[in-house]
């Protein structure tokens, strides 16, 4: 997204951004249902500095984004505020608002608080411009009721066996996996799954243009993706309640971010003893492990740390262990944050299984590709899904490298 993108946007909403005073410091987000975690985090964060900082609630997400675009682009950008990392976060530092938060970041290096691996998830040509509040590692959740029934002793380590569990799984009147298009978006799930299992640097290649969408190594994730629907492996698409599945018995797997074990906490399913957690196996074993990484990130207004140098302290509070453990406990969530503990037993799990495996971690396709580009790619994912055949495959890969080619030739 380029700043062109930015001023557009001020076309839709008018600059909404809250000035900077030091009675009134606004904290904007748009993840629903967290509430209580940005309570935490804003009460924190206004004991550390001295300011009033409120949390602002604002959705759906495409609402959001253009209530923080037109407020960057009119010159008012809020104090405090979540995003995405990758490109997304690329487009933001291009505007100059947002602050460098370098000095943050070498105090909580030096305190132990987070490594060098999650600096560089929110930061641009090695500068660090956000503070991270949701580290989520994207594995598969699986159900221990489902696999027992099923005869299945352990998680999959290989592809062979992950096809063997999900026969296994079929025969014991489960369907292996949810995976409904929630919202539209979920396609980009199993398409970045399916990529980086059989060619991880393809992967990172379609997010800057070298690789094109229609050739062999988006072929070959797709064949997959077409196998498996053609076996039956997946839920009805259709579905809108994305823990509806997992959560009644009918599916036994589930490809999601860890942060999902909050929510099937809240619906009565006890991490760790009803349900666990593995690393998806590659396709072939020459191909490298890796795993999917989603890092959520609060940027900080360079006008407002200027002019409310207080502020500084607020950042240091959310780089804090006491930070990652009151936003843990009220949602879930870990924010990354080496010191903190771990919010339930499937984020302890996906720690070992991290520690153990020493997967390579990619940023979420969501994050990677160019802002100008995904809303029209996602659209052609969750089009697949929906008519998952061959044909329509080979039609979507082409609809999607006619847009990419399109984006790459202007830049």
């Amino acid at each position: 997204m380029k700043y062109r993108t930015l001023l557009a946007s001020a076309a839709i909403f008018a600059a909404t951004g809250t000035a900077v005073t030091a009675q009134d410091i606004s904290f904007s987000y748009d993840k629903n249902g967290w509430e209580t975690g940005f309570q935490a985090l804003s009460d924190g964060a206004s004991e550390a500095s001295g300011l009033n900082i409120s949390p602002q609630l604002q959705t759906p997400t495409d609402r959001y984004q253009a209530f923080v675009q037109s407020s960057i682009a009119g010159g008012n950008t809020p104090p405090l505020f979540t995003w995405w990392n990758g490109k997304q976060l690329d487009s933001l530092v291009e505007t100059g608002q947002v602050a460098d938060l370098s000095a943050a970041w070498d105090k909580a290096i030096a305190e132990g608080y987070f490594s060098e691996a999650e600096k560089a998830q929110v930061s641009v040509d090695g500068v660090p411009y956000a503070v991270p509040l949701n580290v989520a590692r994207w594995p598969v959740l699986y159900s221990k009721e489902a696999f027992e029934a099923a005869g299945i002793d352990n998680p999959p380590q290989t592809w062979e066996e992950l096809t063997a569990a999900a026969e296994a799984l079929k025969a014991a009147g489960y369907t292996p996996f949810n995976a409904p298009n929630v919202g539209g978006w979920m396609g980009l799930i199993w398409f970045s799954e399916l990529m980086i299992r059989t060619d991880p640097d393809a992967f990172v290649g379609l997010t800057d243009g070298t690789v094109p969408y229609n050739g062999p190594e988006v072929k070959a994730a797709f064949d997959i993706w077409v196998d498996f629907y053609e076996r039956g492996y997946f839920t009805d698409p259709r579905e809108q309640d994305d823990t509806r599945f997992f959560v009644n018995g009918e599916a036994a797997m589930w490809l999601i971010g860890e942060w999902a074990a909050g929510v099937l906490e809240t619906k009565g399913m006890e991490p760790g003893e009803d349900f666990g957690a593995f690393i998806m196996p590659t396709v072939t074993p020459e191909v490298e492990n890796s795993i999917i990484v989603e890092t959520a990130p609060i940027v900080v207004s360079r006008q407002a740390l200027e002019q409310q140098p207080e502020l500084s302290a607020a950042v240091d509070y959310l780089m804090s262990p006491a930070a990652g453990n009151a936003l843990g406990e009220a949602n879930g969530i870990y924010n990354g944050n080496i010191q903190s503990d771990a919010p339930n037993a499937i984020v302890a799990e996906v720690n070992e299984l991290m520690a153990a495996q020493q997967p390579r971690g990619i940023v979420r396709w969501w994050e990677a590709v160019p802002p100008d580009l995904q809303g029209d790619l996602v659209s052609q994912l969750g089009a697949f899904m929906l008519n998952p055949t061959a044909d329509n495959a080979q039609r979507i890969m082409d609809d999607m490298q006619t847009l990419n080619a399109d984006y790459w030739a202007y830049q």
